[in-house]
């Protein structure tokens, strides 16, 4: 082969390598601007999981906002505010809210959203007006509302750490927390209903109209009622006096059980009889699980 037909050869040799060369070259660089691409801009999958994580931490906001409101009022939380006022175009996403305004409520504030139980019927119509209900649902009787209860440590739960509330003033909240706490134990302590005329003779020796601050007995007990402490069953008759009867609503089911009714009682008492854990813990129906270890099982078996 001739040297020039030779060198001619190397060349286009040589340029058709360099050809590949850059060709690879771009395709490499073409690949590194994909990934790039995807990396910095994301689908429009991830758009929507972003907008719709960001719109359900608000909504959780929302909530929490709403429990807190609702609870300074006194109020019930109902499902259908929740709905209306806090979810609005989402009611979708109801118990995914629910559940992260529950844990936000905890670990920031030591409460949480407690159903309240169902009001009891008392009257005869009422009675029949529940059946009547119960018998075209289906499932579990539910009260679709709630209110905020603290999950704080039992030695946490102390006047120091958790003290009346500064509005109106601590001195009437305090007044008023203990009104409402004496009246719902003497409701529990007579069976779970207090007739009218039980109660005015308690209020008289207690001195509740001069007691109570800034308003008067009658007024205080419709605020109760109104705020689901105690009930009101007023049961008319023909041509006789109405009989009305007393009894713990649902929120001072909630808000003050049998135990706080123990420990209540307990603290005003003074000096204790030797029975009297077992008779308080028999009137309030509270079973006391007794803690029995290996010494005190061997004991049981030797005297068995």
């Amino acid at each position: 082969m001739p040297p020039q037909t030779q060198m001619q050869t190397q060349k286009r040799r040589r340029t058709t390598n360099q050809d590949e060369d850059d060709q690879a070259a771009r395709r490499r660089q073409s690949r590194r601007n994909n990934d790039s691409n995807d990396d910095s801009e994301p689908s429009d999958d991830d758009h929507d999981r972003s907008a719709a994580d960001g719109t359900e931490s608000q909504l959780i906001k929302k909530l929490v906002r709403y429990a807190l409101a609702c609870e300074y009022a006194r109020i019930p939380i109902k499902r259908d505010g929740i709905r209306d006022k806090v979810l609005g175009n989402n009611p979708r996403s109801f118990r995914r809210v629910f559940d992260g305004a529950q844990g936000q409520l905890r670990s920031v504030f030591g409460m949480e959203m407690s159903e309240l139980p169902m009001r009891e019927k008392r009257t005869l119509k009422e009675k029949q007006k529940a059946t009547a209900r119960k018998a075209a649902s289906q499932g579990p009787a539910s009260s679709r509302q709630y209110v905020l209860v603290s999950t704080l440590p039992q030695e946490y739960k102390s006047q120091p750490i958790i003290g009346p509330s500064r509005i109106p003033s601590s001195s009437e909240e305090a007044a008023y927390v203990g009104f409402y706490t004496m009246l719902i134990s003497l409701i529990v302590l007579t069976g779970g209903e207090l007739s009218n005329v039980k109660l005015k003779r308690y209020l008289a020796r207690l001195n509740a109209g001069q007691n109570l601050p800034n308003d008067r007995t009658d007024n205080v007990l419709q605020k109760l009622v109104r705020q689901g402490y105690i009930d009101k069953v007023v049961e008319k008759s023909d041509g006789e006096e109405d009989t009305i009867t007393w009894c713990v609503g649902p929120r001072g089911k909630v808000e003050v059980p049998p135990q706080s009714i123990a420990a209540f009682i307990t603290e005003v008492w003074g000096e204790l009889p030797e029975d009297f854990d077992k008779k308080l813990q028999r009137s309030l129906g509270i079973q006391k699980t007794p803690v029995v270890n290996d010494v005190g099982r061997e004991e049981q078996e030797s005297e068995s």
